[in-house]
């Protein structure tokens, strides 16, 4: 009645980036510079400052410079 198919697949796959790099990784414990903020700063974070208390940065658009 029914036929059983037994199928074996191999999967070969490389990784998603050729690049190999290293992250930087901070020294741990860091804590926001901003008075009164006590937020512990990732490792992988390389600012002073957490999100909330980080300058913000506006990115060029397309390669015009923006009016200050």
């Amino acid at each position: 009645m029914g036929r059983s198919v037994n199928l074996t697949m191999r999967v070969i796959g490389e990784k998603f980036t050729s690049i190999e790099r290293n992250l930087p990784v901070m020294e741990v414990g860091r804590i926001c510079l901003e008075p009164g903020c006590a937020t512990h700063l990732s490792r992988y974070n390389d600012q002073e400052y957490c999100a909330l208390h980080a300058p913000m940065v506006v990115p060029r658009m397309r390669g015009k410079v923006l009016d200050d």
